[in-house]
């Protein structure tokens, strides 16, 4: 009896200090790898497999049950410094410190300039897709690639394609118009029939102005015109179906050109937008400011300047654009 006692003793005695040394050479254990990619549905023991190659499954186990938060694993792509532990690394998975991915998409950029951001972006998985086409996961009620993407900050852990970060941004986009649609006021349904006529609008207005301040009442410039039947007159649609051909210098010639979105030479809108959007000017376009202002024209500071009757705006733009006050 005393034998088995001192026996059992030595045993326990051996396997505490076994336990002590392997539990010290695993809190010391360094990753054996410096980047890892957890996709969804990633078991945590295989997260551990990658970590540490070297460890049985039953030493494994033995790592969950110490540590058993480390079986909460976080999706996302993680790097970690050459002496990193493989306990840091599990850490470091369970608190999602991934590596942050993010894109931001400027307002007023074309869908062409999108596209492009998308492709040269090194940490979207990205399939050749055609800017000229149509994509594939555009709503129904878009007819083309212009205007149906959100211009935001879009931000990722996990590696993405291409594809799912386009579906994020047009799903942006589609319910950022709806809640403008849905606050708009009386004055705009009167003379716009659809959410997509507002986007359209809205996009013209982001490149009319960059200031925040100005877009309700450059809006309401659009809307008042649209009210009396009076064409849009703005340069940037022009511009914009110059396509290639438009060198920087726009001439009278080119106001003169019919093209579909000409608003010099058509009634009401172009039609598509003619660029990217933010939530800012899709609501300015659903809550104008109706001023009774039918003109505008660039002051020189970043501004404009605002006329009732085309008198004044003829003398604004003698002032701000041809140097003479008279």
């Amino acid at each position: 009896m005393i034998r088995l006692l001192l026996l059992c003793t030595v045993a326990f005695t051996l396997l505490v200090g076994w336990s002590r040394v392997w539990l010290d050479q695993l809190l010391t254990l360094p990753s054996a790898v410096t980047a890892l990619e957890v996709e969804a549905g990633t078991p945590a023991t295989r997260v551990l497999s990658r970590l540490a190659p070297t460890l049985t499954p039953l030493e494994r186990r033995l790592v969950f049950q110490l540590y058993p938060s480390l079986a909460a694993v976080q999706v996302g792509q993680y790097r970690f410094a050459e002496d990193t532990s493989v306990v840091d690394a599990m850490r470091s998975i369970r608190q999602g410190d991934a590596i942050t991915h993010r894109l931001t998409v400027p307002e007023g950029i074309t869908v062409s300039e999108f596209f492009d951001s998308v492709m040269r972006h090194q940490a979207l998985k990205w399939d050749s897709i055609e800017s000229a086409t149509r994509w594939h996961g555009l709503s129904p009620e878009y007819p083309a690639n212009e205007g149906a993407f959100l211009a935001e900050t879009y931000v990722w852990t996990a590696q993405l394609s291409a594809d799912k970060l386009l579906e994020t941004a047009h799903k942006a986009l589609t319910e950022a118009l709806e809640r403008a649609w849905e606050a708009r006021t009386d004055a705009v349904d009167a003379v716009l029939d659809s959410p997509y006529e507002l986007l359209i609008l809205a996009s013209i207005i982001e490149k009319e102005t960059a200031l925040t301040v100005e877009r309700p009442r450059i809006a309401g410039v659009f809307i008042e015109r649209l009210r009396r039947g009076m064409r849009l007159q703005t340069d940037p649609t022009v511009i914009y179906g110059l396509g290639e051909r438009f060198d920087g210098n726009l001439t009278r010639r080119h106001l003169r050109e019919k093209t579909p979105y000409n608003t010099y030479r058509i009634d009401g809108l172009p039609p598509t937008p003619i660029a990217l959007v933010g939530p800012d000017a899709l609501m300015a376009t659903a809550q104008p400011e109706i001023t009774g202002h039918l003109y505008f024209v660039a002051d020189g500071s970043g501004g404009h300047a605002f006329s009732k009757t085309l008198k004044e705006h003829n003398a604004n733009v003698r002032k701000y654009q041809l140097g003479r006050s008279q």
